[in-house]
């Protein structure tokens, strides 16, 4: 018998059962990529004291993470899609498990801030593949829909469950648990999706890697968020950075057009959705990180909160979102992708609006804890909705890529989002202001909230369509600028099917057969 990594060791006879360990592998797996974001954020007081950190490379604890996460969310993607999503999703939960363990014991910052890249590697593997394997594994189009809505959810429940752990174990038995309960969720999900997680055959496997797109777009995403993150906008080298950064992903951008296999396609941009649901991804991630963060410093600055006071008010936020983006799935039927952005963004607008009025004389029961109810239930609506819109009309050869770049707009929109609210606090408040006097600057970063959300409901009410169909694979492989080379590629890979008619490709562990649905 020989053995292949990229087939499970255990063929579930049941379907549903494998859908099902799928499903929780994959969730758990965004839920630690995005916790050990927020966890650290919240325990880098602590991280600083024990290892004794410059208050200039405190941002590395952070930033590293970021750089490596949205800088390879797109190849992982793509590697998903031409070398199997099964096998690129192991090797991102292997190299986050190994690096987290490596953290817990880190004696020092340089330590830390290599293989928190590392870690942050083995996230953008996991997380477009693990959306590629769970719309691959759901035949019927509502039970995806659903699917694709529960493990939405659990990146925003990541979040804040791990703002509670980072804070509360940072008082406790101390930061480095946070990297050992990491490494030891993500080795059980390792051995779980290496036993039971089905592979799928791909339309893409003849296709090879656009290197030179790699180059691009990697380069430029470490160059911008690079600069983003590093905060030190008195010294030139960071304007500079940046404009290089963008620069390079511009011409990413034009190479798309001549590349041979490009990562991204032109054509995408023409798709139905895919442009606004690429720019809500952006918005609303900058909404929201933009508020977690901003609200943490009001907190612990202006009120006096302690951390763990801090991170246990996000609770009812983080309760609240697991169930709103699980309910995405089950209303998109009967609403449509429209109407779900709209009243999520509404809603947000309605939290960020509240949240201008936080005192301490009202507390948390009489504003916080409502506003944070309405976040809860808002922020995630656009997130799922935005990304189940855009994936709904791509054939399931290309669902590795496209959840990475979904994904990597909301990444992108993080990183700008908290440097223009960054911007904002320091240009209102006057150096050094803490206590109630630094209050005019966040009001100001949360009106520069609202603003984001504001130009988010306007794309939702212009640019989503209600419910969009996917479209053939041969209209999603024709590309106007290259159409008769692509249509030569598909029919010698005997991909041309009916006009309109959606295909989707089902991998069995004994044989693979082409089911159209």
């Amino acid at each position: 018998m020989t053995f292949d990594i990229r087939k499970p060791l255990i063929k579930s006879e049941n379907r549903r059962v494998a859908n099902l360990i799928t499903l929780i592998t994959a969730c758990c797996a965004t839920c630690l990529d995005i916790l050990s974001l927020s966890a650290v954020n919240v325990a880098v007081p602590s991280i600083a004291v024990d290892l004794v950190l410059d208050a200039s490379t405190l941002p590395w604890l952070i930033a590293s993470y970021s750089i490596a996460f949205a800088a390879f969310l797109l190849p992982a993607g793509k590697l998903g899609d031409l070398y199997g999503y099964r096998l690129i999703y192991l090797i991102g939960m292997l190299l986050f498990g190994v690096a987290s363990i490596v953290n817990a014991v880190a004696p020092n910052e340089y330590v830390l801030f290599v293989f928190r890249a590392i870690q942050g590697l083995g996230a953008a593997c996991t997380v477009p593949n693990g959306i590629a394997l769970i719309a691959n594994s759901y035949e019927d189009e509502n039970a995806r829909r659903i699917a694709l809505s529960v493990f939405g959810g659990s990146g925003p429940v990541g979040f804040v469950v791990g703002l509670i752990l980072g804070g509360a174990l940072s008082f406790t038995i101390g930061w480095r648990w946070i990297f050992y309960i990491s490494a030891i969720c993500s080795f059980a999900m390792f051995f779980l999706a290496f036993l039971y997680v089905p592979d799928f055959t791909r339309e893409g496997s003849a296709e090879s890697i656009d290197m030179i797109g790699f180059f691009l777009v990697t380069s430029g995403f470490i160059l911008v968020i690079y600069a983003l993150s590093d905060g030190q906008w008195h010294l030139a080298r960071d304007p500079v950075t940046l404009v290089i950064g963008v620069l390079l992903i511009a011409v990413f951008m034009a190479w798309q057009f001549k590349a041979t296999y490009p990562l991204l396609r032109p054509s995408w941009w023409r798709r139905p959705n895919f442009a606004g649901a690429f720019w809500i991804a952006f918005l609303n991630y900058a909404s929201f990180m933009g508020y977690i963060y901003v609200t943490t410093l009001l907190f612990q600055d202006a009120f006096g909160y302690t951390a763990l006071e801090t991170a246990l008010y996000y609770l009812p936020m983080g309760i609240v979102a697991f169930f709103s983006a699980n309910l995405v799935g089950f209303i998109t039927p009967y609403t449509g992708y429209r109407s779900i952005l709209i009243v999520g963004t509404l809603l947000a607008l309605g939290g960020n609006i509240g949240s201008l009025y936080y005192s301490l004389e009202l507390g948390f029961w009489k504003l916080i804890f409502p506003m944070h109810f309405i976040l809860g239930f808002g922020l995630p609506l656009p997130y799922v909705g935005g990304q189940n819109a855009m994936i709904a009309t791509a054939p399931p050869s290309e669902t590795g890529t496209l959840g990475a770049v979904y994904n990597t707009a909301g990444q992108l929109g993080a990183a700008v989002g908290l440097a223009i609210l960054t911007a904002v606090i320091n240009g209102v408040n006057p150096s050094g202001a803490t206590g109630a006097e630094s209050l005019p600057g966040y009001h100001a970063a949360y009106y520069a909230n609202i603003a984001f959300l504001s130009v988010q409901t306007v794309i939702a009410v212009l640019f989503i369509k209600g419910n969009a169909k996917p479209s053939s694979v041969s209209e999603e492989r024709t590309d106007s600028d290259n159409k008769s080379n692509d249509t030569l590629q598909d029919l010698e890979k005997g991909k041309i099917e009916a006009i309109d008619t959606p295909v989707r490709e089902v991998a069995d562990s004994a044989d693979s057969a082409r089911t159209v649905v």
